[in-house]
């Protein structure tokens, strides 16, 4: 078995990559999770989920740990309103 060469990036080249997320929702049930990362995603939109339940193995996780559904900041509001659209999120409350 051969040795692989990893060039380490260094700081500088790490942060101009970088791009400002946020959490937009939290799941306590994998599968509603991924429901919302379907529905942003057939609106076109990116998203990334993070769930810690052992790859569905120890799902009891998720309630101490939810799963993330995380966006971009500049694409919050519109995620926001495809899940509320889709009955996924509840509306927010206006004054």
């Amino acid at each position: 078995m051969g040795l692989v060469r990893v060039r380490t990036r260094t700081s500088a080249e790490m942060s101009r990559g970088r791009i400002s997320t946020t959490v937009l929702a939290r799941f306590h049930y994998r599968h509603e999770a991924e429901l919302a990362h379907g529905f942003l995603e057939s609106a076109g939109m990116d998203s990334i989920l993070h769930i810690d339940d052992a790859g569905g193995m120890d799902v009891g996780l998720a309630f101490v740990n939810p799963a993330r559904l995380v966006v971009r900041v500049e694409d919050e509001e519109r995620a926001r309103q495809v899940l509320v659209d889709a009955g996924m999120l509840e509306a927010p409350d206006t004054p």
